[in-house]
């Protein structure tokens, strides 16, 4: 063969020879993208093809799948307590406005069968928000609060909870400060709170919530706080300010709240209070069955058990 017309062949071959060595050394996923860049002529229909049939169906798919919903973690953690622990409970919602989430507290517990173990409290002015206290609830970009937001009407509320016939809840009103009064934080410590629910918005509500019920939390207890992401997370404001200072000490070196990745799928939302001390508040675990500790005898060689 004439080595011009050797070289030339050799020249158009390695578009090809290249794609099969990079799809030999790439992921799946790469590997098909690979394969459809070969394919497919001029970057404008490659660019095209891209957007819209890979990374829109892939961010699609994985928020589908693993994307937070506060409602599904009510019935994960009603399930996990009522398994693990014996009641009476409470869920202890801060911010309820006209009730949306505090009805779907309710029927929850009816649903499983726990109305008779789990009292759900719902706290709020019913006047709507204060106006903004300080640089801790400011807007740095986006959203911003303001007096009078999230006015409920505590009669309607009301109104829909008798006529469901729920009997297991309560209805607080007033400013965190003056409707969680000692007696109120006492009969919480007879039901034990297992998530407290925080929507209410601001830095110095949700500090005002957790310094009032610091007392009778015990380990393990769900804090679910609505507002997190507010400016981004950022540990200067709202609810992300408070989770900062309780993991940085300012509540007492022995208390924490740690993320529950698996109630909180994406989110940065949902934590587990700890207290690590042998006093305080605790659930009274259910009996179950004595591990004897022996281990596992040998079973097969493959990945399944």
């Amino acid at each position: 063969m004439h080595e011009s017309v050797a070289k030339r062949i050799n020249l158009e071959s390695q578009p090809l020879v290249s794609a099969k060595k990079a799809l030999a050394d790439r992921s799946t996923l790469t590997k098909g993208m690979r394969l459809s860049s070969y394919l497919l002529p001029g970057d404008w229909l490659k660019t095209f093809f891209f957007l819209n049939c890979i990374s829109a169906p892939r961010k699609l798919l994985r928020k589908f799948a693993g994307s937070f919903y506060r409602m599904e973690q009510l019935y994960d953690v009603l399930r996990d307590f009522n398994a693990k622990y014996k009641g009476p409970f409470s869920i202890l919602e801060f911010g309820t406005a006209n009730g949306y989430s505090f009805a779907k507290m309710l029927y929850a517990t009816r649903y499983l069968g726990l109305e008779n173990e789990v009292t759900v409290h719902a706290f709020d002015s019913f006047e709507g928000l204060r106006a903004p206290d300080g640089k801790a609830e400011i807007s740095l970009g986006g959203f911003e609060w303001a007096q009078g937001q999230f006015k409920g009407n505590y009669e309607i509320l009301h109104d829909y909870c008798e006529k469901k016939c729920y009997a297991n809840y309560k209805i607080h009103k007033g400013y965190f400060e003056d409707s969680l009064t000692p007696d109120v934080i006492a009969e919480i410590a007879q039901q034990k709170p297992i998530l407290v629910w925080v929507d209410c918005d601001y830095y110095s509500s949700s500090k005002t919530v957790f310094e009032r019920l610091l007392p009778v939390l015990p380990s393990g207890c769900v804090f679910y706080f609505d507002d997190f992401e507010f400016n981004f997370g950022s540990r200067f404001t709202g609810e992300a300010k408070l989770v900062h200072e309780i993991n940085h000490g300012k509540f007492g070196d022995e208390i924490e709240l740690v993320p529950d990745r698996q109630l909180s799928l994406d989110s940065d939302c949902t934590y587990r209070f700890i207290r690590f001390s042998e006093s305080g508040p605790a659930y009274e675990k259910k009996p179950h069955r004595k591990w004897e500790g022996w281990p596992r005898p040998i079973a097969n060689g493959s990945p399944l058990p």
